[in-house]
């Protein structure tokens, strides 16, 4: 059987790469910098058929200036996706256009029955880890980031309501409430939520 050629595997690299949200850079731009080196390699001709389009590409599209900004706009991009508020939403909702456009069924739909099952099976891991422990009568965390000032904020919120770890709110409700209490996306300390998960209850961020 024949190895794989070098521009196929340098290909699937950046594919690969460039699939990860907090990736800095497109893939035209790695080509680019393919171009000025030494490697006699071409930039591969892509298929027609249309492609999902993700929340992160239509950030770029609205706010990339050039290849200088990518790093800093990076980041900002991390604190609009962990804030999960009315930015990423915008955002979320032009790619989710976008692939209607194209005939496409939105990526994020399949996504989230993705992400349902594996927060069902994150729950189960955890449950299965504080049986007979003395940490068996605290809620449990579903979520990945323990330690995320905005999740820490948002449990504590839902155990002051009165509602359930597996209960959510609205992204307005969230909004006001966070006026409301003077939340800081940066900050949490000395605040009531400050390591709410941590402190009061089950989670597993290994897994």
């Amino acid at each position: 059987m024949p190895g794989v050629s070098t521009h196929s595997k340098i290909d699937n690299i950046f594919t690969t790469l460039c699939s990860i949200p907090e990736f800095k850079y497109s893939e035209d731009e790695l080509w680019e910098f393919v171009a000025q080196t030494s490697m006699k390699i071409k930039k591969p001709s892509r298929s027609t058929k249309p492609r999902h389009t993700s929340a992160y590409s239509m950030f770029l599209k609205q706010t990339k200036t050039g290849m200088d900004d990518t790093a800093d706009l990076a980041q900002k991009w991390a604190t609009i996706k962990e804030n999960a508020g009315e930015e990423f939403e915008k955002f979320q909702n032009m790619a989710e256009e976008k692939d209607r456009e194209n005939g496409l069924e939105s990526a994020s739909s399949t996504k989230s029955t993705s992400q349902t099952t594996e927060k069902k099976l994150r729950i189960e891991l955890i449950e299965a880890r504080i049986t007979d422990t003395e940490d068996a009568h605290k809620p449990i965390f579903p979520g990945a980031k323990p330690d995320s000032v905005v999740n820490c904020y948002k449990e504590w919120k839902k155990s002051q309501l009165g509602l359930e770890p597996t209960d959510t709110i609205s992204r307005d409700d969230l909004k006001n409430y966070k006026t409301d209490d003077d939340f800081d996306d940066k900050n949490m300390d000395g605040r009531d939520w400050d390591n709410y998960i941590r402190n009061n209850m089950a989670f597993a961020s290994d897994i």
